[in-house]
């Protein structure tokens, strides 16, 4: 089954160009990954959303800070597709599913900065 390419961003990495999605579930982010030049080949795995919150108060109230929160990049992207190998992938006819990301990626690399908000 053909991957719709609709929303899908580019990345080149050993001089092959790849195609990549990553779409939000109930629960968890999909990722597929797949040679622009092939319909059949593709990776999946998913990441959970890691956006726990640590609440703090001070003087003025309470402050939430946000511990984690995961942004699916390009650098993300290239460490999945170098673990498990470009020409694995371009050779491969069909799928690769492999799960749980985080196994792959170390997510605190793709974390976003924390931010303190005031909460009343």
């Amino acid at each position: 089954m053909a991957v719709s390419k609709r929303g899908s961003r580019k990345i080149i990495v050993g001089n092959i160009e790849f195609c990549w999605k990553a779409t939000g579930n109930d629960g968890w982010i999909s990722v597929v990954i797949w040679p622009a030049d092939s319909d059949i080949t593709r990776l999946v795995g998913t990441f959970e959303y890691h956006s726990e919150f640590e609440e703090k108060e001070n003087d003025k109230g309470y402050y939430s800070r946000t511990k984690g929160q995961i942004i699916i990049t390009n650098r993300v992207i290239r460490k999945i597709i170098e673990h498990v190998g470009i020409e694995k992938i371009v050779k491969l006819k069909g799928q690769i599913n492999l799960g749980r990301l985080e196994d792959i990626y170390n997510i605190d690399n793709a974390l976003r900065e924390p931010i303190d908000l005031y909460v009343d």
